[in-house]
């Protein structure tokens, strides 16, 4: 369904790497549902669905926060298709629905399981390969030092907020944490190191 997107037939990159984020989310949904006593079988398949919305052609910024929403009505018929039930299905759909922004078009419980699957998408988000893709975007290399430490510090900021970001379970809490305390000893090591890379540093001023 994604290869309908005219930007992934454009770009093909981009549409492997969403396929990609999609098998590790499902990955840690099912490290998360496991641990919990939660559905493994349907956690994976919300998670393997919850950027179907990609398929859609945004036309403005502010589109793409409803892609949870698109893609919630997207996956409702295949689901149903699958023999769930319509509670089952609902959740799920529910899930994928809240995950960018936590606001659904229809009304569903707030449950763990639904909950879980923007958790395992936040925890992926912020793994160790968004750490390459955001320097990579921003086009860091390029940026001259002053630039480099601004971003740098600007990254950190974005760890402390998130921080503060509450998750369903205590499991995927764990898992959250440990990867804002991954990046935020990278981005700090690096801060250290750009910090360094002046004249003035070798003089302690």
């Amino acid at each position: 369904m994604l290869s309908r997107s005219a930007h992934f037939k454009k770009h093909p990159e981009a549409m492997e790497y969403r396929i990609e984020h999609s098998y590790r989310t499902a990955n840690i949904g099912k490290e998360i549902a496991l641990a919990e006593g939660l559905d493994a079988e349907r956690m994976i398949i919300a998670c393997l669905l919850h950027d179907l919305g990609y398929y859609y052609d945004f036309e403005k910024k502010d589109d793409y926060a409803n892609h949870g929403r698109i893609g919630a009505a997207a996956a409702r018929p295949f689901l149903k298709g699958l023999g769930y039930s319509d509670s089952e299905t609902e959740e799920i759909c529910y899930a994928i629905a809240i995950h960018v922004d936590g606001v659904s078009d229809f009304e569903f419980e707030r449950t763990v399981f639904a909950m879980t699957v923007g958790d395992a998408d936040n925890i992926d988000r912020f793994d160790a390969f968004r750490i390459y893709d955001v320097l990579a975007k921003a086009h860091f290399w390029d940026m001259k030092l002053g630039e480099k430490t601004d971003f740098v510090n600007a990254r950190l900021e974005l760890m402390e907020k998130m921080k503060k970001t509450n998750c369903a379970t205590e499991t995927a809490e764990k898992m959250w944490q440990d990867r804002l305390d991954f990046q935020t000893e990278y981005f700090t090591r690096l801060k250290r190191q750009l910090a360094s890379s002046q004249w003035w540093s070798i003089h302690g001023k």
